[in-house]
């Protein structure tokens, strides 16, 4: 029995640290280098749009779909929370 909780602290530690060192390179890339990722982003938008009308007009275009998307998640979450209630009070009147 006393073997479980230590297996679990060093499982836990072996998944936390390599992601935990990992990110804080990458946010130490990301500060070396921020002017330059953000000077590549501007030259890829004025190469792909002029001026980023191109990039509004394929946004506007697309937000029907974000819409429906966001709509969609919140019907799923409210029917979620609807169905999760009544066997919250089935399984406390159960217990008596």
């Amino acid at each position: 029995m006393r073997k479980l909780p230590s297996t679990a602290v060093f499982w836990t530690f072996a998944l936390a640290i390599p992601f935990t060192i990992i990110a804080l390179a990458g946010v130490a890339y990301v500060d070396l280098h921020f002017s330059g990722i953000a000077q590549a982003i501007a030259r890829f938008e004025a190469a792909t749009s002029a001026t980023g009308r191109g990039w509004i007009t394929e946004l506007s275009a697309r937000s029907p779909e974000l819409v429906g998307m966001v709509v969609g998640m919140f019907v799923i979450l409210t029917i979620y929370l609807f169905v999760q209630r009544p066997s919250k009070t089935v399984n406390a009147t159960k217990k008596k």
